[in-house]
Protein backbone atom coordinates (compact mmCIF):
# COMPACT_ATOMS: atom_id res chain seq x y z
CA UNK A 1 0.00 0.00 0.00
CA UNK A 2 1.29 3.48 -0.68
CA UNK A 3 -0.11 6.84 -1.91
CA UNK A 4 2.12 8.55 0.50
CA UNK A 5 0.53 6.81 3.47
CA UNK A 6 1.05 5.85 6.73
CA UNK A 7 1.77 2.51 5.37
CA UNK A 8 5.08 2.58 4.00
CA UNK A 9 7.08 -0.83 4.31
CA UNK A 10 11.04 -1.40 4.09
CA UNK A 11 12.33 -3.53 1.03
CA UNK A 12 11.87 -7.37 2.06
CA UNK A 13 9.04 -6.34 3.82
CA UNK A 14 5.83 -7.78 1.15
CA UNK A 15 7.49 -12.09 1.72
CA UNK A 16 7.24 -10.99 6.22
CA UNK A 17 3.76 -9.24 4.96
CA UNK A 18 2.63 -12.04 3.03
CA UNK A 19 3.52 -14.88 5.66
CA UNK A 20 2.86 -12.90 8.89
CA UNK A 21 -0.19 -10.27 8.05
CA UNK A 22 -2.00 -12.83 5.87
CA UNK A 23 -2.94 -14.56 9.01
CA UNK A 24 -5.79 -12.21 10.05
CA UNK A 25 -6.33 -10.21 6.90
CA UNK A 26 -7.37 -13.79 4.91
CA UNK A 27 -10.50 -14.02 6.73
CA UNK A 28 -11.54 -10.86 6.83
CA UNK A 29 -10.61 -9.99 2.96
CA UNK A 30 -12.86 -13.26 2.67
CA UNK A 31 -15.47 -11.78 3.93
CA UNK A 32 -15.19 -8.64 1.81
CA UNK A 33 -15.26 -10.49 -1.26
CA UNK A 34 -17.88 -12.60 -0.84
CA UNK A 35 -20.19 -9.74 0.06
CA UNK A 36 -19.55 -7.85 -3.33
CA UNK A 37 -17.84 -9.93 -5.91
CA UNK A 38 -20.13 -12.36 -8.30
CA UNK A 39 -18.98 -14.55 -11.19
CA UNK A 40 -18.10 -12.86 -14.28
CA UNK A 41 -17.21 -9.28 -12.50
CA UNK A 42 -14.78 -7.08 -13.49
CA UNK A 43 -12.73 -6.45 -10.27
CA UNK A 44 -10.28 -3.63 -9.19
CA UNK A 45 -8.68 -4.36 -5.44
CA UNK A 46 -7.21 -1.28 -4.87
CA UNK A 47 -3.69 -0.78 -2.60
CA UNK A 48 -3.57 -4.61 -2.92
CA UNK A 49 -0.68 -5.10 -1.37
CA UNK A 50 0.62 -8.84 -1.63
CA UNK A 51 -2.74 -9.50 -3.37
CA UNK A 52 -4.44 -11.49 -0.51
CA UNK A 53 -7.82 -10.04 -1.67
CA UNK A 54 -7.41 -10.24 -5.09
CA UNK A 55 -6.39 -13.30 -5.18
CA UNK A 56 -9.92 -14.24 -3.98
CA UNK A 57 -11.39 -12.23 -6.48
CA UNK A 58 -9.74 -13.98 -8.83
CA UNK A 59 -10.95 -17.10 -7.45
CA UNK A 60 -14.70 -15.49 -7.37
CA UNK A 61 -15.06 -14.31 -10.76
CA UNK A 62 -14.07 -17.46 -12.50
CA UNK A 63 -12.52 -17.57 -15.89
CA UNK A 64 -15.14 -15.35 -17.08
CA UNK A 65 -14.14 -12.37 -15.29
CA UNK A 66 -11.21 -10.16 -14.55
CA UNK A 67 -9.18 -8.64 -11.91
CA UNK A 68 -6.69 -5.98 -11.62
CA UNK A 69 -4.65 -5.55 -8.47
CA UNK A 70 -3.10 -2.14 -7.93
CA UNK A 71 -0.60 -0.46 -5.34
CA UNK A 72 1.68 2.47 -5.03
CA UNK A 73 4.34 0.08 -3.91
CA UNK A 74 6.06 -1.51 -6.54
CA UNK A 75 7.54 -4.22 -4.51
CA UNK A 76 4.61 -5.44 -2.96
CA UNK A 77 3.30 -6.01 -7.05
CA UNK A 78 6.80 -7.96 -7.88
CA UNK A 79 5.81 -10.34 -4.77
CA UNK A 80 1.72 -10.14 -5.67
CA UNK A 81 2.78 -11.58 -8.54
CA UNK A 82 5.77 -13.98 -8.13
CA UNK A 83 3.50 -15.97 -6.05
CA UNK A 84 0.46 -15.43 -8.23
CA UNK A 85 2.00 -16.27 -11.16
CA UNK A 86 1.24 -20.12 -11.87
CA UNK A 87 -2.13 -20.23 -10.36
CA UNK A 88 -3.33 -17.03 -11.27
CA UNK A 89 -1.87 -15.80 -14.50
CA UNK A 90 -4.66 -13.98 -15.89
CA UNK A 91 -4.69 -11.24 -12.80
CA UNK A 92 -2.90 -7.78 -13.79
CA UNK A 93 -0.84 -5.95 -11.66
CA UNK A 94 -0.85 -2.30 -12.04
CA UNK A 95 1.05 0.39 -10.31
CA UNK A 96 -0.93 3.17 -9.46
CA UNK A 97 -2.02 5.75 -6.85
CA UNK A 98 -5.27 4.89 -5.33
CA UNK A 99 -5.73 8.99 -5.54
CA UNK A 100 -5.32 9.16 -8.95
CA UNK A 101 -6.59 5.60 -10.93
CA UNK A 102 -5.31 5.29 -13.73
CA UNK A 103 -8.57 4.11 -15.59
CA UNK A 104 -11.62 5.53 -17.21
CA UNK A 105 -14.67 6.11 -15.46
CA UNK A 106 -17.23 3.53 -15.17
CA UNK A 107 -14.67 0.36 -15.64
CA UNK A 108 -15.44 -1.71 -12.83
CA UNK A 109 -18.30 -3.91 -11.12
CA UNK A 110 -16.49 -4.04 -8.25
CA UNK A 111 -13.74 -2.04 -6.67
CA UNK A 112 -12.50 -3.23 -3.57
CA UNK A 113 -9.81 -2.24 -0.91
CA UNK A 114 -8.59 -4.60 2.05
CA UNK A 115 -7.25 -2.35 4.72
CA UNK A 116 -6.34 0.46 2.96
CA UNK A 117 -8.34 3.04 3.02
CA UNK A 118 -7.66 4.71 6.32
CA UNK A 119 -3.67 4.73 5.38
CA UNK A 120 -4.59 7.34 2.71
CA UNK A 121 -3.54 10.69 3.66
CA UNK A 122 -7.37 11.96 1.55
CA UNK A 123 -9.72 8.66 2.40
CA UNK A 124 -12.75 10.74 0.95
CA UNK A 125 -10.33 11.22 -2.13
CA UNK A 126 -9.30 7.27 -2.58
CA UNK A 127 -12.88 6.28 -2.14
CA UNK A 128 -14.22 9.16 -4.91
CA UNK A 129 -11.79 7.84 -7.17
CA UNK A 130 -13.24 4.33 -6.33
CA UNK A 131 -16.60 5.25 -7.21
CA UNK A 132 -15.20 7.21 -10.40
CA UNK A 133 -14.01 3.92 -12.59
CA UNK A 134 -17.09 1.89 -10.69
CA UNK A 135 -19.90 1.47 -13.38
CA UNK A 136 -23.63 1.94 -12.70
CA UNK A 137 -25.31 -0.88 -10.70
CA UNK A 138 -21.54 -2.04 -9.76
CA UNK A 139 -20.30 -1.80 -5.53
CA UNK A 140 -17.35 -0.04 -4.01
CA UNK A 141 -16.61 -2.32 -1.19
CA UNK A 142 -13.78 -1.70 1.69
CA UNK A 143 -12.64 -3.42 4.82
CA UNK A 144 -11.14 -1.24 7.80
CA UNK A 145 -9.96 -2.10 11.46
CA UNK A 146 -12.37 -1.30 13.59
CA UNK A 147 -11.56 0.07 17.07
CA UNK A 148 -8.51 -1.51 18.83
CA UNK A 149 -10.86 -2.74 21.53
CA UNK A 150 -11.77 -5.17 19.32
CA UNK A 151 -8.78 -6.78 18.43
CA UNK A 152 -6.84 -7.41 21.45
CA UNK A 153 -3.40 -8.08 19.89
CA UNK A 154 -3.43 -4.65 17.88
CA UNK A 155 -4.37 -2.97 21.18
CA UNK A 156 -1.40 -4.63 22.90
CA UNK A 157 1.27 -3.81 20.03
CA UNK A 158 -0.16 0.02 19.85
CA UNK A 159 1.24 -0.13 23.63
CA UNK A 160 4.40 -1.71 23.17
CA UNK A 161 5.34 0.59 19.95
CA UNK A 162 4.06 3.71 22.32
CA UNK A 163 5.50 2.50 25.87
CA UNK A 164 8.49 0.70 24.71
CA UNK A 165 9.41 1.91 20.89
CA UNK A 166 8.17 5.71 21.66
CA UNK A 167 5.96 6.03 18.32
CA UNK A 168 3.37 8.91 18.70
CA UNK A 169 0.14 7.39 18.67
CA UNK A 170 -0.81 9.51 15.85
CA UNK A 171 1.60 7.74 13.97
CA UNK A 172 -0.18 4.12 13.85
CA UNK A 173 -3.47 5.00 13.85
CA UNK A 174 -4.79 2.30 11.28
CA UNK A 175 -8.46 2.14 12.90
CA UNK A 176 -11.72 3.68 12.37
CA UNK A 177 -14.71 4.28 13.92
CA UNK A 178 -18.19 3.51 12.19
CA UNK A 179 -19.23 7.17 11.80
CA UNK A 180 -15.79 8.29 10.70
CA UNK A 181 -16.12 5.88 7.36
CA UNK A 182 -19.46 7.34 7.00
CA UNK A 183 -17.86 10.34 6.91
CA UNK A 184 -15.40 9.39 4.39
CA UNK A 185 -18.00 8.05 2.08
CA UNK A 186 -20.07 11.47 2.33
CA UNK A 187 -17.12 13.82 1.80
CA UNK A 188 -16.27 11.03 -1.34
CA UNK A 189 -19.92 11.91 -2.84
CA UNK A 190 -21.05 8.26 -2.54
CA UNK A 191 -24.01 6.76 -0.69
CA UNK A 192 -24.21 6.39 2.66
CA UNK A 193 -22.46 2.99 2.77
CA UNK A 194 -24.12 -0.04 4.17
CA UNK A 195 -21.39 -0.69 7.86
CA UNK A 196 -21.21 -4.04 9.50
CA UNK A 197 -18.83 -5.01 11.89
CA UNK A 198 -17.07 -8.60 11.48
CA UNK A 199 -14.72 -10.26 13.80
CA UNK A 200 -12.72 -13.35 13.17
CA UNK A 201 -11.05 -15.58 15.66
CA UNK A 202 -7.68 -16.26 14.63
CA UNK A 203 -4.42 -18.53 15.81
CA UNK A 204 -1.14 -16.44 16.20
CA UNK A 205 1.89 -18.57 17.35
CA UNK A 206 4.31 -17.63 20.38
CA UNK A 207 4.71 -14.05 20.61
CA UNK A 208 8.02 -14.70 21.40
CA UNK A 209 8.32 -16.56 17.74
CA UNK A 210 5.88 -14.18 15.73
CA UNK A 211 5.71 -10.55 17.01
CA UNK A 212 9.91 -9.47 15.93
CA UNK A 213 8.80 -12.06 12.20
CA UNK A 214 5.59 -9.15 12.44
CA UNK A 215 7.31 -5.95 12.71
CA UNK A 216 9.60 -6.79 9.73
CA UNK A 217 6.44 -6.55 7.75
CA UNK A 218 5.15 -3.37 9.57
CA UNK A 219 6.40 0.70 9.02
CA UNK A 220 7.16 0.73 12.19
CA UNK A 221 9.54 -1.69 11.99
CA UNK A 222 13.15 0.81 12.90
CA UNK A 223 11.71 2.50 15.90
CA UNK A 224 11.14 -1.31 17.26
CA UNK A 225 14.48 -2.60 16.08
CA UNK A 226 16.60 0.15 16.83
CA UNK A 227 16.03 -1.24 20.66
CA UNK A 228 18.19 -2.88 22.42
CA UNK A 229 17.78 -6.36 23.14
CA UNK A 230 16.98 -6.58 26.93
CA UNK A 231 14.05 -3.48 25.93
CA UNK A 232 12.79 -5.53 23.01
CA UNK A 233 12.70 -8.67 25.73
CA UNK A 234 10.35 -6.69 28.01
CA UNK A 235 8.27 -5.55 24.68
CA UNK A 236 7.71 -8.78 23.58
CA UNK A 237 6.86 -9.67 27.55
CA UNK A 238 4.64 -6.70 27.57
CA UNK A 239 2.40 -8.06 24.67
CA UNK A 240 2.33 -11.34 26.05
CA UNK A 241 1.19 -10.61 28.87
CA UNK A 242 -1.76 -8.52 27.73
CA UNK A 243 -2.90 -11.26 26.03
CA UNK A 244 -2.58 -13.93 28.56
CA UNK A 245 -6.10 -14.89 28.75
CA UNK A 246 -5.73 -15.89 25.03
CA UNK A 247 -2.83 -18.08 24.94
CA UNK A 248 -3.12 -21.40 24.03
CA UNK A 249 -0.62 -24.41 24.34
CA UNK A 250 1.11 -23.01 20.94
CA UNK A 251 0.46 -19.17 21.00
CA UNK A 252 -2.93 -17.41 21.10
CA UNK A 253 -6.18 -17.70 19.89
CA UNK A 254 -7.72 -14.17 19.46
CA UNK A 255 -10.50 -12.53 17.40
CA UNK A 256 -9.79 -9.60 15.23
CA UNK A 257 -12.55 -6.53 14.36
CA UNK A 258 -12.73 -4.76 10.79
CA UNK A 259 -15.52 -3.02 9.72
CA UNK A 260 -17.15 -4.04 6.62
CA UNK A 261 -18.31 -0.76 4.40
CA UNK A 262 -19.95 -0.74 0.85
CA UNK A 263 -22.16 1.14 -1.71
CA UNK A 264 -24.08 0.42 -4.83
CA UNK A 265 -23.29 2.73 -7.24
Amino acid sequence: MGDGSAFQVAEGAPSHYQEQVARFMLPISAALVSAVVNRGDTVLDVACGTGIATRLAALAVGSSGKVVGSDLNQGMLDFAKSISAEEWPQIAWEQASALDLPYEPRTFDRVICQQGVQFFPHPAAGLREMGRVAKPGGSVAVTVWSELSTSPYFEALVEMLIDFAGVELAEISFSATEPQIIEWFSEAHLPTPNVQLIEQEVELPLMSEYLTSHMKALPWAPAYFDLDDSTKTAAIAHVENRLREYQTPTGVRTHFGSYLAHVNI
